[in-house]
């Protein structure tokens, strides 16, 4: 009888170390479940912030492209401007002046 409770005391013994042992598992399985998910989740981050600074540095390049096309571009209608109003400024003065003094 006694021999009959030993045996049972050691089976309930290794029945709570399994479960401690399984419990301690799940609690290391989930902890390398969360680690990964973080470490996932860092690996994402840091690619997505690196292809945002890719097409930031590509957008940047197409903006400076598209000002130094419009500087030129004002740059070249204010030259024809310039030629403009000098070929044709003594004729504006004395189309002034006329209208000015009612000449015309």
């Amino acid at each position: 009888m006694q021999e009959m409770i030993k045996r049972i005391l050691e089976m309930d013994e290794q029945a709570r170390q399994l479960t401690e042992d399984a419990s301690s598992m799940r609690m290391q399985a989930e902890m390398t479940v969360e680690e990964k998910s973080q470490a996932l989740k860092d690996e994402y981050l840091t690619r997505a912030r690196k292809k945002v600074e890719q097409l930031e540095e590509k957008e940047r390049g197409f903006a400076e492209e598209e000002w130094e096309q419009t500087q030129k571009t004002y740059a070249g209608v204010m030259d024809s401007l310039d030629r403009t109003a000098e070929r044709n400024k003594d004729a504006w003065i004395k189309t002034i002046v006329n209208r000015t003094l009612g000449r015309e």
